[in-house]
């Protein structure tokens, strides 16, 4: 107690420890209660923390452990007592002072149950006095001081008793320093005058004594500062967990979860009193896969990339991939540790690609059955357009052999308008076959001149009809390729006829062809309408056609120029277009690879040759076609030339004429009802088989298959509608061949929904 003088007089301490720790820092101070309640908490005894909110925190904190197994409250086996410092300070004091009364109700009790009887050591921190002292309360604080004091005379406990220095600073809190520390049977130095004391020269008859004493503090030093480097490490350690970027938690054997670090908590969005202590099966989406996983790792093993579907707070899904495995203890599960990765961006762009490629595949599926159908349609509507301009072509012929004159203009117009039906339906044709991969060039090596003089004599009509001028300026020879010259025929012919189409009437057509380097250049110049410069890039795209006047209605289907960029793209070569906007004309430019062929490698065109004239016996001609029109034209045709003609319109009424009337030649529809003309051509000649029966096919399909199958069927001939009748009766004229052994045509049920 203090004097009115302000000087200390003794205090007898107490019987156990009452020690006193001054410090300069509250980490210090933290750092040494720490220590003092560890052992006793290591030990499994009790520790009474009586301080501030900020003090306690700091000092349970270093006390955390990283989680705790089932039953325990930390990783200590000891009991900690927590009271604030204040609120106790109050419930001890009356009128503002501590009073002795009080403090035994309220302390005594609490040390008493703490000991059990005396079965635990008691260690306690008491921050009351150093409130006290704050307060300027000095005497207050030393009375309290010997409050404690009574109390350990009465009950057996080591306390702990902490002051910072700053309440000590000046010469008139002196007295109240020595009084502090005379309460006290033990004096803690600050971490400032611990840093600083050393040791005085002993007399020598006290030297063994000091000499053992120093060996026993130096043991106990080590033994200090080895403790102090574990829990640094114990503390750096948990530091390193608690914030490391990875997600982290340890599930006990039951599923709890024990411990999770901040990554984890923040992946899921939980506060850590809403996610530990819960189990962990809460948390999955699939329960049975984590009681599946929890099952494996009680089993001791370890498991990798593990994939888990976890629910946030917000109740969204994060995909995850763990790696877990358990710590065992004489067999059984203690815990098992747990890595958590987020891998929910992955797992979603994962899906949206997976998405993404589904969709692109449908739409390729789509497209690919979409372009199926366009080329089946365009097939089948060249087939189709093939059937009416048959007989009409077949009529013009017999209106030529009768000599009307009175209709030579509408024949030329009917002729004229059939040949550009026939082009267009050609295109349509090679533009289907080409899109399949199915057309055929048959190269070889050829001059350039004679292709172009083969595509000028195709496009002279629509010249004449239009009165243009055509220029031509090609060398006879030394332009040699390899091509099909059919095919490069058609790529000119259309753009002269494109060229024809959109030059007005008068106008001037430019063709040309040089060698420039190692190429052919194929130029078709002409000063018609000109092309708008938007139109350019898109010129040679499947169907695309410009804006057109009332004068270009025949420009056609939009057809032509796709086909000469495809076929000129087949021979290795190239097609570009100039055009320097409207009406100033344009020109197309192809351009081939050369070939140097030796004149005499060159294989001119050879001549047919000439056939010996001969009489033609007439021949009973059989005609079978279901469409009416083309079949009685046909006939009408036949019989101009002298021949006796029958007709029928489906198998069963040319099998039953037959009966009466036995053809030595038959004109087959191929596409017939009920029997197609394979089969109708097998019984024909089942029935007829002594006299004999030449067979010729009429279709609409003209495709090497298509010829191929009807040459194995037995029928000498393959006419594609609209059937050229010049030729047709050259056919009819021609001596019959050696007769092949027929095949009975494969596939009739197949090709049953095919008309001619």
């Amino acid at each position: 107690m203090l004097d009115r003088a302000g000087e200390a007089q003794p205090m007898l301490p107490a019987r156990g420890l009452h020690a006193v720790q001054f410090y300069e820092a509250d980490d210090f101070l933290a750092e040494e209660v720490a220590d003092f309640l560890d052992e006793a908490l290591r030990a499994g005894d009790a520790a009474l923390l009586i301080a501030t909110p900020e003090h306690r925190a700091a000092i349970t904190r270093r006390l955390q452990g990283l989680g705790a197994r089932k039953g325990m409250v930390g990783w200590y086996t000891g009991e900690l007592i927590e009271l604030d410092a204040s609120e106790t300070l109050e419930r001890i004091s009356r009128g503002g002072k501590p009073d002795a009364l009080l403090f035994s109700q309220v302390i005594g009790p609490l040390i008493s149950a703490a000991s059990q009887g005396g079965k635990r050591e008691v260690r306690a921190f008491g921050e009351m006095v150093a409130l006290l002292c704050e307060q300027g309360r000095y005497e207050d604080a030393l009375g309290l001081e010997a409050l404690w004091n009574d109390l350990g005379r009465l009950l057996s406990f080591s306390l702990l008793c902490a002051y910072p220095m700053r309440l000590f600073a000046d010469a008139e809190q002196a007295g109240a320093f020595r009084c502090v520390c005379s309460a006290h049977n033990r004096l803690l130095p600050s971490e400032e005058t611990a840093a600083s004391s050393d040791l005085s020269n002993p007399a020598m008859v006290i030297a063994s004594l000091e000499q053992k004493n120093a060996a026993l503090e130096a043991d106990l030093a080590r033994r200090r500062q080895a403790e102090r480097m574990l829990r640094q490490r114990e503390k750096e350690l948990a530091d390193f967990l608690e914030n490391a970027a990875e997600g982290l938690h340890r599930v006990g054997p039951d599923g709890t979860i024990l411990w999770a670090n901040k990554a984890e908590l923040d992946l899921l969005g939980y506060a850590a009193h809403e996610y530990v202590g819960r189990n962990i099966v809460d948390f999955h989406a699939d329960r049975a896969a984590i009681e599946q996983t929890l099952t494996r790792l009680r089993k001791g093993e370890t498991l990798y990339d593990q994939p888990a579907t976890l629910r946030c707070k917000d109740g969204s899904l994060k995909h995850v991939r763990i790696h877990t495995n358990a710590y065992l203890e004489n067999g059984e599960l203690v815990y098992t540790r747990c890595f958590t990765r987020d891998i929910t961006e992955q797992v979603r762009a994962q899906l949206a690609l997976e998405r993404s490629n589904q969709e692109r595949e449908h739409l390729l599926r789509e497209l690919e059955a979409a372009n199926r159908a366009k080329d089946e349609f365009l097939a089948m509507l060249g087939h189709e357009l093939r059937n009416p301009l048959s007989p009409i072509v077949t009529a013009l012929q017999l209106m030529k052999m009768r000599g009307d004159a009175r209709t030579l203009r509408e024949q030329e117009v009917i002729g004229r308008q059939v040949d550009h039906l026939l082009r267009l339906v050609d295109d349509l044709l090679d533009v289907s076959r080409i899109a399949r991969g199915k057309i055929d060039l048959r190269k070889e090596p050829v001059e350039i001149a004679n292709v172009l003089a083969k595509a000028v004599e195709m496009a002279s009509p629509l010249f004449e009809q239009h009165h243009h001028r055509l220029t031509i300026d090609v060398q006879p020879q030394g332009l040699r390729c390899v091509g099909d010259p059919v095919r490069l025929a058609q790529v000119v012919s259309n753009l002269l006829t494109n060229a024809a189409r959109y030059t007005p009437p008068g106008g001037d057509v430019q063709l040309a062809a040089q060698r420039d380097g190692d190429e052919i250049v194929i130029r078709v110049k002409d000063n018609g309408n000109g092309i708008p410069p938007e139109m350019l890039p898109r010129l040679f795209d499947l169907f695309f056609q410009g804006h057109r006047n009332t004068e270009q209605v025949s420009g056609g289907l939009g057809l032509g120029l796709a086909l000469v960029k495809n076929l000129v793209e087949q021979h290795g070569g190239s097609v570009s277009v100039h055009s320097d906007g409207p009406q100033r004309g344009s020109e197309f430019v192809v351009r081939l690879p050369v070939v140097d062929v030796p004149a005499a490698d060159a294989r001119p065109p050879r001549a047919p040759p000439p056939r010996p004239a001969r009489e033609t016996e007439p021949l009973r001609v059989l005609v079978v076609d279901d469409n009416v029109d083309a079949a009685e034209m046909l006939a009408h045709l036949l019989d101009a030339d002298g021949h006796e003609v029958r007709v029928a319109h489906d198998p069963a009424g040319a099998l039953a004429m037959i009966e009466r009337f036995t053809p030595q030649l038959a004109l087959l529809d191929i596409g017939l009802p009920a029997m197609d003309g394979y089969e109708l051509g097998m019984k024909l000649r089942e029935r007829i088989s002594g006299a004999g029966c030449r067979l010729i096919a009429l279709t609409g399909y003209g495709l090497a298959s298509d010829r191929s199958r009807s040459a194995q069927a037995g029928f000498e001939a393959h006419l594609v509608k609209p059937i050229d009748p010049q030729r047709l009766l050259a056919l009819v004229k021609k001596p019959p061949p050696a007769a092949p052994a027929a095949r009975p045509a494969r596939g009739r049920r197949q090709n049953r929904d095919r008309h001619s």
